[in-house]
């Protein structure tokens, strides 16, 4: 199976990339940033009119968007590489509720922060609209750190997509060194899933913090 990955370094398309190269599958990266002008942004917008990555055509030409989705569907169509929980067991509760808290409540704070003026036409509103978005991500960080119990990964003894997709996010805004200081649990919890060496790889070449 081969698949192809339209992403930008840093962005949400890392998580997708990482579990492609755990599982082994056969992809193409399409160089597709939201953020740069011309053909990467002309190239996104023909998979994902609402100019958002990562978008991942499957083999037979469908494409997905969305990260969580695409997240769960690769864990579906690769159950051999255990990057999720049994279903039925109390593990995927737990993966299931922080996989959908971190999909929608997280991806909301950084769409208004990223282009505030999509949702507010005034530019001298947008400076107000960042610093919310900033209160609102910090608040649902300290949230998830006084309610997740890893043990040692986030929601049991196997590292999972949950545990790949926490650590991508934790290098956004408001930066490793906030979510270092303020929310030491999950960040032991990252550092573990970051030694592992496929994760590792991945990372390095998205991230240089």
């Amino acid at each position: 199976m081969s698949f192809t990955l339209y992403g930008a370094p840093g962005t949400g398309s890392v998580c997708v990339e990482t579990v492609l190269e755990l599982i082994g599958a056969g992809f193409r990266f399409v160089p597709a940033s939201p953020f740069e002008d011309g053909e990467e942004v002309a190239r996104l917008k023909a998979v994902n009119p609402l100019l958002q990555v990562p978008a991942l055509e499957l083999p037979d030409g469908t494409i997905m968007t969305e990260s969580a989705a695409i997240l769960l569907y690769l864990t579906e169509t690769y159950p051999d590489a255990g990057l999720a929980p049994a279903p039925g067991t109390a593990e995927r509760a737990v993966f299931l509720r922080w996989l959908t808290f971190l999909a929608a409540n997280f991806y909301s704070t950084y769409a208004i922060s990223d282009k505030p003026g999509r949702f507010y036409e005034d530019p001298s509103g947008h400076d107000m609209l960042v610093r919310g978005a900033l209160a609102r991500r910090r608040a649902l960080w300290q949230l998830m750190e006084a309610q997740v119990e890893p043990a040692p990964y986030l929601c049991g003894a196997n590292m999972n997509v949950l545990d790949i997709y926490t650590a991508m996010m934790s290098h956004w805004s408001p930066g490793r060194a906030w979510f270092k200081a303020n929310c030491p649990v999950l960040a032991q919890s990252v550092a573990r899933t970051e030694a592992h060496d496929v994760v590792a790889r991945v990372f390095a070449r998205n991230f240089d913090d």
